[in-house]
């Protein structure tokens, strides 16, 4: 029986999201946590969410914005990404937490799970999307082009494009109100978990997976953005990173 794990990413410095799911994490009886990268970035409290992720996780990934806050140099960034990015590193670094950064991983591995923030890859920057589905007839063909250098793994669980699905041989699977949970089969899968702090699916509630060894379900959580939109009137972040929130996009 694998011990469940509760699956998360793409925290993007929004604390009252972030508590809200780690409290029904809490309820779940679930006492694994991995963290799947971008704790930060974005958002208005890049610092308590990075330090209450180091209490709450299990395993940290790095995802592309602990990499920019480290080397601007190493990955490109719209305006406001950029902007908040080097606000966050201003934050990070007066909290003495930028060495934290440096260590973390770009991927983890258990037996037949690989947990990665981008896809295999580019496991920091490349966007595992439905579009990269179209004009292929074999799922195969498409895992393929995805892993130069993973082979050996069956469940895929990725973060960075703030939606959640499923990817498989038949398609890609979109979860809903009425139905959530999937029960697993021999194959390979990949496995989007969505955002906790920033969902890009027209949905604002936090979203995060739960694994149990032979389904998958997605959870979404209901948080007080008010409280996330009331930090950023306190920087100088763009407006527009806080009314996104509102809409889940």
């Amino acid at each position: 029986m694998t011990t469940p794990l509760a699956l998360i990413s793409d925290v993007h410095g929004n604390f009252p999201a972030f508590c809200a799911v780690l409290a029904e994490i809490e309820r779940l009886g679930i006492q694994r946590i991995i963290s799947l990268g971008d704790t930060v970035g974005y958002g208005p409290q890049p610092v308590e969410c990075l330090e209450m992720a180091i209490d709450a996780c299990h395993v940290m990934l790095m995802g592309n914005h602990e990499l920019r806050v480290l080397d601007p140099s190493k990955t490109r960034m719209n305006r406001t990404a950029a902007l908040a990015s080097d606000w966050t590193r201003d934050q990070l670094e007066q909290a003495h937490l930028i060495p934290i950064l440096k260590t973390l991983p770009k991927h983890y591995q258990e037996d037949e799970l690989l947990f990665v923030h981008g896809t295999p890859k580019d496991t920091l920057r490349d966007y595992l999307m439905e579009q990269d589905y179209m004009g292929y007839s074999n799922f195969d063909k498409i895992v393929q082009s995805l892993e130069e250098d993973f082979k050996n793994f069956r469940l895929c669980f990725v973060g960075h494009n703030h939606l959640p699905f499923l990817a498989t041989e038949d398609g890609f699977i979109h979860p809903h109100d009425g139905q959530r949970q999937f029960q697993l089969e021999d194959r390979k899968l990949y496995v989007s978990v969505g955002s906790v702090g920033q969902p890009r699916d027209r949905d604002p509630r936090a979203s995060f997976v739960t694994y149990d060894g032979e389904s998958v379900q997605f959870h979404r959580v209901s948080y007080d953005i008010e409280a996330t939109r009331a930090k950023f009137l306190v920087t100088d972040l763009p407006e527009y990173l806080s009314n996104r929130l509102l809409e889940g996009r």
